[in-house]
């Protein structure tokens, strides 16, 4: 929904909002056009949209199957957590070192990550509609890890830990679905190039040096 005039409240560009959450700007503004956050246009026509919904969104994914899409997203995310606090993941422990805003950063950006999959997975659509967007978690997950001098071989082995919890969550939502072995398979490999745009996001940072 677009306002004449601005809330008092934090609003941020598209841009902005596009880094905070790991998302394509073009993400940003399908969300502020069909109304999950509040926007407005400043006199010169940029749009800037709602930090407070942006951050609500993270929390609470909106999808068409929105209570589906939460249970695959927590789903995920307690199994990473179990992989690094449970020793599954040694390579776990660089993030030890990380400072507290890189910490929170990552904290955010793996949210944004389980949220997009379980998108994903109970739209049923095809990859490469999310694959703007897998990409784009990829820059940002390789941005702050090059930022925090972490090497290329441990930015993917930590990214692993969230790679195969996707994929132990998306074998859990076929059993449960009662697919058929090929099905099944089909959807692993959806899952498997959708975690693939991350990495590729995740290869072109280190390329570039950010």
């Amino acid at each position: 929904m677009e306002n004449d005039a601005a809330p008092k409240t934090t609003w941020l560009t598209l841009g902005a909002a596009s880094q905070l959450l790991g998302v394509s700007e073009s993400t940003v503004r399908r969300w502020a056009d069909a109304g999950q956050v509040r926007a407005y246009r400043t006199s010169g026509g940029h749009r800037r949209v709602a930090e407070e919904d942006l951050r609500q969104l993270v929390i609470t994914p909106a999808a068409p199957n929105a209570r589906d899409s939460v249970r695959i997203s927590d789903l995920a995310m307690a199994r990473a957590k179990r992989r690094i606090s449970g020793g599954k993941a040694p390579q776990s422990r660089a993030f030890e070192a990380f400072s507290g805003e890189a910490r929170e950063k990552l904290r955010l950006i793996g949210r944004q990550l389980v949220d997009l999959f379980a998108r994903f997975i109970t739209t049923g659509a095809k990859g490469e509609r999310f694959a703007e967007d897998a990409r784009t978690v990829g820059h940002e997950y390789g941005r702050t890890l090059v930022t925090e001098g972490i090497g290329l071989t441990a930015a993917i082995a930590t990214f692993n830990v969230m790679r195969y919890s996707l994929e132990e969550t998306a074998a859990q939502i076929a059993s449960e679905a009662g697919l058929s072995s090929d099905d099944a398979v089909e959807a692993l490999e959806s899952v498997l190039r959708l975690t693939d745009s991350v990495l590729e996001g995740l290869a072109e940072i280190y390329e570039r040096g950010l």
